[in-house]
């Protein structure tokens, strides 16, 4: 399930796996900074303007339909909907439509833990071992550095995020309790020490949801349902895995090839408790004025305010440890990037829908939106949010709002801190493991800023802010942190989650060097493939020697093959991945042709290496073979060269 979180590589775009690379990590963060900047769109000034403009991203983005809640101080601005629900009966978006809201369930389930928390029954620095030792999880560190129950809360546990092949359950029954949490055993791993740094994973909330079960003896969504829903007037929203009757419910879409595609209403893994919720506009109204309000209820407070500040302050992490309050706190998170208000909230995705909730308590404005096209909200969220700020003023850009009463320490001295980072925390193992390769940055000094420089593109300047934590010009709060970790190690951590730890530069280089010389390898071969049959057929070279040139060819065709199917799967029918079928194991064969083309192709090269005469030629072939094989073995090592996806 997607989360707009942690910016994870959206479907649509893995065309394939080194065009996922490359979008996610050469991309400079401060480009992407500039390009979510709020003051690059107009502001709208009355919800007339504001929906109109909305209705044109709609269509210039392909979505059939919006759900649309907006609320300021005492008022609900605007409270339904737009387009269609389901393109083929013609329902239109109504104020009661449901719409699968995803991640968004976390707020919910991270509520409920904290009401488990005020009776008792609860602490947020509990040990998981303790509360729940039937929970088998891994965590090399639990002697000194114990999984705990915020660090579940915070996605800080080091958990690998959901595998493909459990995201749908196909198996025609419902998980539940301890089974629900076990279907995830192979995540509930710790890769770094526990409340070192947030890593966004669903395994967490799923742990979250069981021990609700546990603690409250009622099923995790009744309990919720009982506790917050009922208390909030939410009437129509639900967490059902399985939906009987859909005529009140959004059908979600894919737009490819000029129409739109519908996708079923598949059944998530788990217990629900990470992507279940299904909601509407004026039922996000009520619970956007709960948050508003300050969990006032019908004049009663729901929680003591102290849990609300619990809430919205991240407790965890190295960077937290520091004073950086970017990122992920309990349920929620904020990005700190609009220049007239803190917006904070959740967000979720996934087949054929993209939600976001977002509200600012001090200025008591907030909204929440849902498209049913599984399009990026990023350009609609911006309109809202310039809508709501319009008459409000700029932050000072002199310092960070309240600082005044925080006393200042020296700048610190940034000798010890210039050199190479390497990243710890991958979202996943599977996807993302060559971050820790290509995303090594450099830090420097620069006339008293620090310079935050990647592998490729310009570099991020940010100014001290006071201690430890730094920010980017424009910006209101800390959105970088440094220190040293409890091996007295340096660290930066930097934005939402990426978090950095000093290295040395000659390792990374070589790798660097050895992964950019494959990626060329991988397009001569191809050419080479080409130009060698060629020889072959015009006599210029034995017929008996044809492989020696086109194996490494045929590997990267397999390879190829392999990726793009496997990232189209993923965007059109993520079920497929669950079982053994022509598509997952088509993967698992091109996958596997890889790394035997590869290696077969270097066994040929020196078994017919004294038949070649020619120098270049040997040069060229020997480049292309030793290359390409480093690749299939950096692939292998990580699990995909011959691929199960029905077995991760």
């Amino acid at each position: 399930m997607k989360s707009i979180l942690v910016k994870s590589i959206p479907v649509k775009s893995r065309f394939s796996f080194w065009l996922s690379i490359l979008l996610l990590y050469l991309l400079p963060a401060h480009l992407l900074v500039a390009q979510s900047d709020p003051r690059m769109i107009s502001d709208p000034q009355t919800i007339s303007e504001l929906t109109a403009q909305i209705q044109n991203v709609m269509q210039q983005e392909n979505m059939p339909g919006l759900m649309l809640s907006i609320v300021s101080k005492d008022s609900i601005l605007f409270s339904g909907g737009l387009g269609a629900a389901d393109l083929k009966t013609g329902q239109k978006v109504d104020g009661n439509t449901l719409f699968h809201m995803y991640s968004v369930t976390k707020m919910f389930t991270a509520l409920a833990i904290l009401k488990l928390i005020s009776s008792g029954a609860l602490h947020l620095d509990d040990k998981l071992k303790d509360i729940a030792p039937e929970v088998a999880f891994d965590n090399p560190w639990e002697e000194t550095h114990p999984l705990r129950l915020v660090h579940l809360l915070e996605h800080s546990s080091g958990f690998d995020d959901t595998h493909l092949n459990m995201i749908h359950n196909t198996s025609g029954r419902d998980l539940k309790g301890l089974q629900a949490v076990s279907f995830y055993r192979t995540c509930l791993v710790s890769r770094w020490k526990p409340g070192l740094v947030s890593s966004y994973a669903n395994p967490n909330y799923t742990v979250l949801g069981y021990l609700i079960e546990k603690y409250s003896r009622m099923r995790w969504d009744d309990y919720i349902q009982k506790m917050l829903l009922k208390p909030l007037g939410m009437d129509h929203s639900d967490f059902e895995l399985r939906i009987k009757d859909e005529s009140g419910y959004a059908r979600g879409y894919r737009f490819e090839d000029g129409h739109y595609i519908e996708f079923p209403f598949f059944v998530p893994t788990g217990n629900g408790a990470a992507s279940a919720l299904h909601s509407c506009a004026d039922d996000m109204s009520r619970y956007l004025r709960f948050f508003l309000d300050d969990w006032n209820v019908n004049g009663t407070r729901w929680l003591d305010s102290t849990y609300l500040s619990a809430m919205e302050t991240i407790h965890s992490t190295a960077g937290a440890r520091e004073g950086l309050q970017i990122g992920y706190a309990l349920g929620n998170s904020t990005y700190y990037n609009h220049p007239k208000a803190d917006f904070r909230g959740h967000g979720g995705g996934g087949d054929g829908f993209e939600s976001l909730i977002n509200y600012d308590r001090r200025h008591r404005i907030g909204y929440a939106i849902a498209n049913n096209g599984g399009q990026g909200m990023w350009r609609i969220s911006v309109l809202i949010e310039n809508f709501l700020t319009r008459d409000l003023p700029d932050f000072a850009s002199a310092a960070l709002e309240g600082q005044s009463a925080i006393p200042v320490s020296a700048k610190p001295a940034l000798a010890d801190y210039q050199g190479y980072y390497k990243p710890v925390n991958v979202r996943s193992e599977q996807w993302n493991f060559l971050q820790r390769v290509i995303g090594v940055v450099k830090l420097s000094e620069w006339e008293g800023r620090l310079v935050i420089k990647p592998l490729l593109g310009p570099a991020d300047t940010v100014a001290w802010v006071r201690d430890r934590l730094w920010k980017r010009a424009g910006e209101h709060h800390a959105s970088v942190a440094i220190g040293l970790d409890e091996d007295g190690k340096p660290f930066v951590q930097s934005g939402m989650h990426q978090y950095y730890r000093k290295t040395t530069y000659l390792p990374v280089l070589a790798q660097q060097l050895f992964l950019g010389l494959s990626v060329v390898a991988l397009l001569f071969s191809l050419l080479w493939a080409v130009v060698w049959s060629v020889m072959v057929l015009t006599g210029k070279v034995s017929k008996r020697q044809v492989l020696v040139g086109i194996l490494p060819g045929l590997a990267i065709v397999s390879a190829v093959v392999a990726f793009r199917l496997t990232t189209l799967t993923d965007y059109t029918n993520r079920i497929a991945f669950n079982s053994v079928n022509l598509t997952s194991l088509t993967i698992f064969v091109t996958s596997l042709g890889f790394g035997l083309f590869s290696v077969a192709g270097l066994g040929m090269l020196a078994r017919q290496w004294s038949q070649l005469k020619s120098a270049w030629i040997k040069g060229i072939l020997t480049f292309n073979a030793i290359f390409v094989t480093y690749l299939a073995l950096l692939l292998w090592m990580h699990g995909w060269i011959g691929l199960r996806v029905w077995a991760l």
